[in-house]
């Protein structure tokens, strides 16, 4: 994001918001319908999520999927921050 004032503060923290707001919401896969079923077949933290809970049941599901998908999201977002580091030192 190029804003760099206090007023930024609440766009920069809205992601965190929805993240923290639909977390403790679980609809198990054969309960969706419609294009939201298609859309959690296809998100990789579906299979994150299912495994964690998984986990907490004591029934571990899909765990080498969930472990890859973490494995990706982690590399895709410590490649996202990297990028972002080098910017913000080019920008001065």
């Amino acid at each position: 994001m190029r804003l760099r004032t206090m007023q930024a503060g609440p766009i920069m923290q809205f992601p965190v918001f929805l993240v923290l707001f639909f977390a403790p919401v679980y609809v198990p896969l054969s309960l969706l319908q419609g294009w939201i079923h298609g859309v959690a077949v296809v998100n990789p933290l579906t299979r994150v999520l299912e495994s964690g809970r998984g986990f907490l049941a004591g029934t571990p599901t899909e765990v080498a999927a969930a472990f890859g998908a973490a494995l990706l999201l982690g590399v895709g977002f410590a490649f996202w921050a990297f990028r972002g580091l080098r910017k913000a030192e080019a920008a001065g």
